[in-house]
């Protein structure tokens, strides 16, 4: 953990690499609000999955943030549990 820390420390020293950084945790943030949301809910991903057209592993994705998901794939996962992705943004 104390190497993970070190690395951590040194990234948000460089400030082009803070600033990538800080970007992907605002969407990071966003993802894990969009997963509390459709929990809350008591939407599972195959739920949202069947509402959207998407497979059951890009809600998992989008929900990760992992893979690099499309705004339209966002805007369809916010439209399934009933949200508007700029209202949730603001």
């Amino acid at each position: 953990m104390a190497l993970l820390n070190e690395l951590k420390n040194e990234v948000l020293n460089n400030n082009k690499s803070r600033a990538i950084y800080e970007q992907e945790q605002e969407i990071y943030e966003l993802c894990k609000k969009l997963k509390q949301i459709r929990q809350e809910k008591n939407f599972t991903q195959k739920d949202i999955a069947s509402a959207t057209g998407m497979s059951q592993q890009m809600v998992s994705k989008i929900e990760s943030y992992n893979g690099n998901p499309s705004m339209l794939s966002f805007i369809k996962y916010c439209k399934s549990i009933g949200i508007n992705l700029c209202e949730l943004i603001k």
